[in-house]
């Protein structure tokens, strides 16, 4: 039998602990140098705004902490997999490329003088980065102007002559140059010598008269294709203010993959009385190009970004807001949507930002997937677009305005949103993000969002509304306790940046 001498023990051991704080050195200096990523020499313009215009699938960012978050995303299936989105993405891309092709022919032969961008530019949750559970709906925006005509923004006011945040007219320069279709559709509006778009009309009358071409042609095509077969394919047009939605609806065994192959051959090459039904949603936005801002970037002063600011249509229904129905009937929406690309671009090199990335898709998949009974009030005060709103104001104040990494987990990140949340529902009161944002600056100074007075998102909702969405956060809350950390462990001083905004 042999013998080991506790020299040699000693010696290994001091061996062993050697290599294992080699490990962890490495370890730790492989993490801060994927945590310093976003610093000098990192950035890729190209990835950044409105230089990218691709589908992002979401990037999931768990920290050491996050194991219960891991397991709640794979027990509720928030994750979208990649055969799916890479379908969908494919099935739009293809899809939309067929109708701006032939919006460009309609507008040139009925509307001389439309001219459509030739490029659409992605947006929303599934360019963003941010869509939860599948992939089936997605935002693009299709540029326009008219030919020769000058148009100028201007601030719409209430009764009181107080300007609202985020709404414009658009005044037209030189109407007299306006092609006779404007005449004929009602397009322009007389108001104290001064002539403004129509924005109802433009939308309803002409661009969803051009959509409504292009459905009808898909249409025949695909009945064309499919007669004497059990499967169905159409597309469904419905123009909602300020979104023109596409809906191609497909009835067939295979369900996308189905119409996918009917987009390659052709023709339809499969039939069974078995039939899957998926509903795809395009949400296509006409925009007016308003200006193209540049920046210092934030995360990188040797950088800049620019921001496309674009007026989209959002004529309101009487009663929406305390103006005239003249006005009412005017409405462009000062978008920030090219700025929400600049944000969550940056983000995706950054992992505090991506882990309350995270968080915010854990909010918006928990909604999605909890028992409608328990949610329903809750998901008509909050919609995707408020809980973008919250990530927006997590990357602001838990990472942006601090000069150290902060956060450590989608535990830790999803525990500000919840008290965001919460904060906001006691108050009855969700601060636009852009809007009068006193911090903005911090992010793109001298914006002409920041010189505008705050709105409140919760405004529209009735207080009987807004006590049955907080009953129902209680419980919500309650369901995912183990998710994030409770308001005692989080720092007080980034939850009062956030509070400070309700009582202004």
């Amino acid at each position: 039998m042999s013998r080991v001498r506790l020299a040699d023990v000693d010696l290994f051991v001091l061996c062993l602990e050697i290599f294992v704080l080699f490990c962890l050195e490495t370890a730790f200096i492989v993490y801060l140098l994927w945590k310093t990523r976003i610093k000098k020499g990192s950035f890729n313009e190209s990835v950044i705004g409105r230089h990218f215009n691709e589908w992002r699938k979401p990037i999931i960012c768990f920290g050491i902490q996050d194991e219960m978050v891991e397991e709640f995303f794979d027990d509720n299936r928030l994750h979208i997999e990649r055969d799916d989105w890479e379908l969908s993405c494919e099935i739009v891309d293809r899809v939309l490329d067929v109708v701006v092709g032939e919006m460009f022919k309609v507008a040139n032969e009925r509307f001389p003088g439309l001219i459509f961008g030739g490029t659409l530019k992605k947006q929303g949750s599934s360019r963003d980065g941010l869509k939860v559970c599948d992939a089936l709906e997605f935002d693009l925006l299709i540029p326009f102007y008219i030919e020769d005509i000058r148009m100028v923004e201007r601030v719409v006011c209430e009764r009181n002559g107080s300007p609202i945040p985020g709404l414009k007219k658009m005044e037209i320069m030189n109407y007299l140059k306006f092609p006779p279709w404007g005449t004929r559709y009602n397009l322009l509006y007389r108001e104290n010598e001064k002539t403004y778009i129509n924005a109802r009309n433009l939308q309803t009358r002409v661009f969803t008269f051009i959509l409504d071409q292009i459905k009808n042609r898909f249409n025949i095509r695909f009945k064309r294709v499919t007669k004497n077969t059990y499967n169905e394919y159409s597309i469904v047009l419905k123009p909602e203010s300020p979104n023109l939605k596409i809906t191609i609806k497909v009835k067939s065994k295979d369900g996308l993959d189905g119409f996918k192959n009917l987009l390659d051959s052709g023709y339809n090459n499969e039939d069974s009385s078995d039939l899957n039904e998926v509903n795809l949603e395009i949400d296509l936005v006409p925009g007016f190009l308003l200006s193209t801002d540049t920046y210092t970037c934030y995360a990188d002063n040797d950088r800049f970004v620019s921001c496309e600011r674009y007026g989209v249509i959002k004529w309101l229904k009487e009663g929406d807001l305390n103006i005239s129905s003249e006005d009412g009937d005017l409405i462009w929406r000062n978008s920030s949507c090219g700025y929400e690309k600049c944000i969550f671009d940056i983000a995706q090199k950054n992992p505090d930002q991506l882990y309350i990335m995270t968080a915010c898709i854990v909010l918006k998949g928990s909604l999605r997937q909890f028992e409608p009974e328990s949610t329903d009030k809750l998901r008509i005060v909050l919609q995707s677009y408020h809980l973008k709103t919250l990530c927006h104001y997590g990357i602001l104040f838990l990472s942006i305005l601090e000069q150290e990494s902060t956060i450590s987990s989608v535990t830790e990140a999803l525990g500000y949103l919840m008290e965001f949340l919460r904060l906001s529902l006691n108050a009855e009161n969700l601060p636009h993000f852009f809007h009068g944002n006193p911090y903005l600056d911090a992010m793109f100074p001298g914006s002409c969002f920041g010189n505008e007075r705050n709105s409140n998102m919760f405004a529209k909702h009735s207080p009987e509304s807004l006590d049955q969405a907080r009953l129902q956060f209680s419980c919500f809350a309650y369901k995912l306790r183990r998710l994030y950390c409770e308001k005692q462990l989080l720092d007080r001083n980034k939850i009062k940046l956030f509070a400070g905004l309700l009582f202004v």
